[in-house]
């Protein structure tokens, strides 16, 4: 699978502002969940909306970003929302997937998450 670089960029932008919020995950970990969240970067919802991650609005509406980096900076510090559920403290991808279930970021069964994640990780070096 080839990279998309613009979007790797976007996550090296979230990784580094998760880092100022005391979040240290690798930017190839928030890449490989926006390449599941949007089908490959290319879903309706990031289109539209300039959300690759599927994020909800406390009304329930995905939120809607004026640009993409916005919603990297955005992401950056949603990370540490987490940090209760174990994103404080992720060592490993696994770790991460794992924080983020706890979390109820995602409901699917987290051996497949962080499988798919796996592999699109993988694939990117």
């Amino acid at each position: 699978m080839a990279v998309n670089e613009y979007f790797y960029e976007l996550a090296k932008i979230s990784a580094n502002k998760a880092a100022e919020h005391g979040i240290v995950v690798d930017p190839a970990w928030i890449y490989a969940q926006w390449h599941i969240e949007t089908g490959g970067f290319t879903s309706d919802l990031q289109a539209s909306h300039h959300n690759l991650g599927g994020i909800s609005s406390s009304s329930g509406d995905w939120m809607y970003f004026n640009d993409f980096p916005e919603f990297a900076d955005y992401f950056g510090r949603y990370l540490s929302y987490y940090s209760e559920d174990g994103m404080s403290g992720v060592s490993s991808l696994y770790d991460y997937a794992a924080a983020l279930h706890t979390g109820g970021y995602f409901t699917a069964d987290i051996g497949s998450y962080y499988n798919s994640l796996l592999t699109i990780v993988n694939s990117m070096m």
